[in-house]
Parts: structure tokens; sequence; C-alpha cells
């Protein structure tokens, strides 16, 4: 107890003695990323000692009638979540590599949370997802690596429960907020999202180009946007609708599941049962990616057109943006990563690769850079990272030259048209 009053004292008489508009931004940035490690060591700490006062019942001497309220009171959160952490810490515990990996101050609650819930619905997980975690992927690669898992761990039989526990519990909620106007949330099976989720992320996109990138606009608010059009309109022409995507491994395929190492997931929704992605099949608006062998050019599609192959290809490479610790998975860019299209670099599978919109434009107008490949992406910065202030003027310079760009050909064209044809 004397050592962690110290370093208690320590780290709040440096917070206490922080002048922030008195340090760089690159001061600031260090700080909170030392800060952000002392909450991660500290939150292991608590799932390593939070089983033992419930074990032992002092809580009550604090004089909380259960381990929720003073846990929840002791962290600042709800005793709803408290609750979870517990049961978090309880069942790691028992588990040797969490438990070693708690010792050396590694993981944060939510971390702790994803990683026991995975080991409990496939055994032997965990080791493997430690690993991601040590390799600092971000927390969506880490989640996306467990929806695998467990996915592949499902027995038909359980994945049956579960796709019956899901359809049950279908719903859309929504009540009107004197603060916040509608506010809502709904539950629905995979497979049902699936059939709709493309068209609503292509109106997304399509408006997010729109808007600009001095809108202010989130794509989530554009998203919302994105949906209340198709609700109203009823979508668009089945021709132009955009195709689900989903990715499977051969194997699977044939075996009817998916084993550890294997895919089976609908892109930008994530894992789903073999049989449930066979419920798909038939569907105009599906295509399926069949993927065979460790080369991903095996990749098989119902067109012979090599872009469109290529294309695909990329998807099934890249699920989620390349950049190290970023894991974005929505509205994903093509980049030409080592030969720029600037410099007549190649619009080919070995020069490309998916980013995200704010890492692409980081490359593109922030002087990052891309080496490595495929399973070995490093990011590279320049010798002088631009501010956030610089990059988004560079943005809006970018994108007013495009907008002349664009209203010159039309110009060019319209004047084309106005001229007297000879005879």
């Amino acid at each position: 107890m004397a050592d962690l009053d110290v370093a208690l004292g320590l780290v709040r008489g440096v917070v206490r003695q922080l002048a922030p508009g008195s340090i760089s931004g690159e001061q600031a940035r260090a700080a909170v990323e030392v800060l952000a490690e002392v909450e991660r060591v500290a939150q292991s700490g608590i799932a390593r000692l939070s089983p033992r006062v419930v074990e032992t019942g002092v809580f009550t001497k604090a004089g909380f009638a259960s381990a929720p309220d003073w846990l929840g009171a002791a962290t600042g959160t709800s005793a709803g979540v408290a609750k979870g952490r517990l049961a978090a810490s309880t069942r790691a515990a028992a588990i040797p590599e969490l438990a070693g990996a708690l010792r050396e101050g590694e993981l944060s609650a939510p971390q702790l949370d994803l990683l026991v819930k995975s080991e409990v619905a496939a055994p032997g997980s965990v080791e493997g997802l430690l690993g991601l975690v040590q390799g600092e992927v971000s927390h969506q690669e880490l989640s996306d690596e467990a929806a695998r898992l467990k996915a592949a761990a499902r027995s038909r039989q359980a994945e049956h429960l579960r796709r019956a526990r899901v359809h049950a519990g279908r719903h859309v909620r929504w009540h009107c907020d004197p603060d916040r106007g509608i506010v809502g949330s709904f539950s629905c099976d995979e497979v049902a999202w699936a059939r709709i989720a493309p068209e609503l992320e292509a109106e997304t996109e399509r408006r997010w180009k729109a808007a600009g990138a001095g809108s202010g606009e989130s794509r989530d608010a554009l998203r919302l946007d994105a949906l209340l059009h198709l609700l109203g309109t009823g979508g668009t022409d089945r021709a132009a609708r955009p195709q689900v995507l989903v990715i499977v491994d051969a194997e699977a395929l044939r075996r009817g599941t998916t084993s550890t190492g294997e895919i089976c997931e609908i892109d930008g929704i994530g894992p789903i049962s073999v049989e449930a992605a066979r419920e798909l099949l038939g569907e105009a608006s599906v295509r399926f990616l069949v993927k065979e062998g460790e080369d991903i050019r095996t990749v098989t599609s119902s067109t012979r057109d090599l872009a469109i192959k290529t294309a695909l290809a990329l998807v099934v490479r890249d699920r989620c943006c390349v950049r190290p610790g970023c894991g974005k998975v929505l509205g994903l860019q093509d980049d030409h990563c080592f030969v720029d299209f600037s410099q007549d670099g190649p619009t080919a599978y070995e020069n490309l690769a998916r980013l995200c919109a704010g890492c692409h434009h980081l490359k593109t107008n922030g002087g990052w850079k891309l080496e490595g490949g495929p399973g070995h992406w490093k990011w590279i910065a320049p010798e002088h990272p631009p501010s956030a202030g610089r990059l988004s003027r560079q943005r809006r310079l970018a994108a007013a030259k495009a907008a002349g760009g664009i209203f010159k050909k039309a110009q060019a064209a319209k004047s084309k048209r106005n001229q007297p044809q000879q005879t």
C-alpha cells in the first residue's frame, strides 16, 4: 500500500501541475500515451485484486450491499459495467495465460473482457489473441479475430441455437429524447442485415464524397441520412444494387463448418456460419469469393473482368485498413501503395492496398508511406509530420483543385457542344 500511495501521489502531482497550454502538442501526445499505459497497468491490477475483495466480502465494510456497487463506485462506472469486470476478472484468474498478462500489467478492462469471452466460447484461443495484444493491434482487429475464432468453435447445433436466439430477440426500439431527438437501437440476424448493408454503405459513401472535406459531417451522421433516404425511397433499382460479398474458404464450404484459420464472413459485417452463407446462395445481389489455399489470387468469381477480379482479391487479402493498428473495415479505399498513380504507378494487385479514408488522407496529403507488404506492413512517418490543422488545409485545397478540374472539363465539353458543326 505504501508503494501504491507513492505512485498515486506522483501521478496525481504530475496531473495537477500540468499546464496544457504551455507545452507542445508532441509533449502532450507523449504524456497521454504514458498515462494510457498507467491506466492499462492500473486496470490489470484491479482485475487481479477485485476477486479477492469479492471472496472475502469486505465490500460491505465500506457500506456497499454488493460487490458491483462497490467496484462501480470505486472506478466511477455503473454497477452493471462493474459486474461484467468482476466476472471477467474471476474467470481470468483460472486461465494461466491471462493471469500472467495481468501480472505484467498488459491488459485493459475491455481487452480482458474480450479475451475471457473468447476463451469461454473457443477454448485455447487466448494464446493467439494475447499475441495480437502484444503486437499492438487495434481493438477492432482484436475483436474481429476473436469473432472468427468463436465462429469456428461453434458447433452446428450451437449455431442454430444462437441464430434462433438472435431471431427471437430481433427488434427496433426508439423513443423521443427531449435533448437528443429520436434515439433508438435495433438487433437482427447477420444474414438479414447483409441484404441491406451494402446498399446503405454505398449511399453513405456517395454522401460522404458529395459533402466534401470541409463539411464537418461524420460518417455516422451521413449513414443515418442514407438510411432515412433509402427507407423513404424504397432503395435503388435491383439491377444497380451493390452486391453482398461473402468470403469463404473452399475447404470450409465443402466441410460445412469453419475451423481455426479459416474464414466465412460477410464483408463489412463479420463472421457467419457456412450454413448461413448458403442461405444467400442464388440471390442475384450476392457474390461469393471462394478462397483456395494461401495465394489469394486463386479467388474465383462469376466474371472474367480482370479489374473486378483484382479489386475482389484485394478485399479478401486486406480485410481491414492495412495501416498497422488501425483495423477499420468500412469505407476502405484502394491506394497505389508503392508507386503512386501520379507517377504512372500500375493499378495492379501487387501495387495496391486498402486504406481507410483517414489513413489514405495521411498518406496522400501528409507524407506518410506504406512499406513492407501483406502481413508485415510498416507505416513510415515523414521527416516533419504535419499537424491536423495543416492536413485539413491541404485536404480543402485538394478538394478545391479537384472541383476546379471538374468545372473546367464541364466548361470545355459545353463549349465543344455549342460550336457550330462543319458540313
